[in-house]
């Protein structure tokens, strides 16, 4: 399954972002799944990785509900371990 960062500039607290994940609707579209998200609170920076058929896909679910967003970027993982990036 294809995964993506989304970058998010907002002023979330611990407390939204938890709210958040509770809160996430349980029948997201199919293949699609939030995984992880990366806190920056000091300059309101949160990178959330998700995974999903593709970026239109992620960037509806954030347009539904009305959650702000920079930017949806498609990554690969680098396993550094053994220098190999997932296919």
């Amino acid at each position: 399954m294809p995964r993506f960062i989304a970058v998010h500039t907002v002023p979330f607290a611990e407390e939204d972002l938890k709210k958040a994940a509770k809160d996430m609707p349980p029948q997201l579209p199919a293949g699609v799944s939030w995984k992880q998200t990366y806190c920056d609170f000091a300059d309101n920076k949160f990178f959330c990785e998700w995974e999903a058929p593709n970026k239109e896909a992620v960037e509806q679910i954030f347009k539904a509900n009305n959650l702000p967003f920079d930017a949806v970027y498609p990554v690969r993982l680098l396993d550094v371990a053994k220098a190999e990036l997932e296919a």
